[in-house]
């Protein structure tokens, strides 16, 4: 009876729980991919204000709800914070707020101003680049905002820092050599290396989540376009080809799209686009300068 009776209800008991399981499983999925935000900067309000919106461009939120100017928002790493750039006091600061936009705070007081913070992997520093001296140098700080460091301290100009995924290496663009090229170094300064070789204007650095590519805007085509190369500088590939100015790529956490900002329909518009350049598609669509997307971390 036992056999007969109990053991196919006790096999069908197991069968649906492991179909409920991966139901489940399936439905979690959905749920963070559905959830996952993009922070951007936009004029949509009459001035630049920091939002976040999900990855197909629904629900924007607007964080800041000021008069000032904000821009240049970074996600930390563990999704809890958003670093920007604002003029609320005079020149640009770096500010930290929640990522509901609650508890605005500023972090950095740099005479001549400070924009584009990057958090450091481990969400301990903060790199961003200052105006000093009638240049640009990179600089990191701590989340609290203690131990303020020159990295670069050069002649040059040095923009837009971007720290490597395993918090080693910081990759940035300087006109050091006398024309505007990414570069790569080590996160206290040290090893400098020059990863782009052309006439032509190399800038905006972002990294792949496994730390094996950078993508990067040149002007190497007479266009600035989105191009991808090896860590090293190597294999250089082109991604768009519009006529307008596609900058600043950003890659999603799990590597497989990038996240950038382009004039190609007559006004600053997100797009995003596959790691390879496939399936390009604005994800804004509200004419009102959309620029400077960051993904939120998994």
């Amino acid at each position: 009876m036992y056999l007969t009776g109990k053991r196919p209800v006790r096999i069908g008991l197991f069968l649906l729980l492991i179909l409920t399981s991966w139901g489940s499983s399936d439905r979690g999925n959905a749920q963070t991919a559905k959830q996952l935000r993009i922070a951007f900067r936009t004029f949509r309000d009459g001035n630049r204000e920091i939002y976040t919106m999900n990855a197909d461009g629904s629900n924007p939120i607007n964080l800041t709800n000021n008069a000032a100017e904000d821009n240049d928002p970074v996600w930390s790493p563990d999704g809890q914070s958003i670093a920007f750039a604002s003029n609320r006091d005079g020149e640009d600061q770096i500010y930290l707020m929640n990522a509901d936009g609650s508890n605005q705070t500023q972090l950095t007081n740099m005479p001549e101003g400070a924009r584009f913070p990057n958090w450091s992997p481990d969400g301990k520093k903060i790199a961003f680049f200052v105006k000093r001296n009638g240049n640009e140098q990179i600089y990191t700080i701590a989340a609290d905002g203690s131990n303020l460091t020159n990295l670069t301290d050069n002649t040059a100009s040095n923009f837009a820092p971007a720290w490597s995924p395993d918090g080693r290496e910081i990759a940035f663009h300087s006109n050091l050599d006398g024309n505007a090229e990414v570069y790569r170094m080590n996160a206290d300064g040290s090893n400098l290396t020059r990863l782009t070789n052309h006439p032509d204007f190399d800038g905006g650095p972002s990294w792949s989540p496994d730390g094996q590519q950078i993508a990067f805007h040149s002007r190497r085509s007479g266009d600035l376009e989105i191009y991808v190369m090896n860590a090293d500088g190597s294999n250089v590939n082109r991604l768009t080809n519009s006529p307008g100015f596609d900058l600043f790529p950003k890659w999603s956490p799990d590597g497989q799209r990038i996240a950038f900002h382009t004039d190609r329909d007559g006004n600053f518009e997100i797009y995003l686009m596959n790691a390879d350049g496939s399936n390009q598609t604005n994800i804004t669509q509200e004419r009102s300068l959309d620029q400077s997307p960051d993904w939120q971390p998994l």
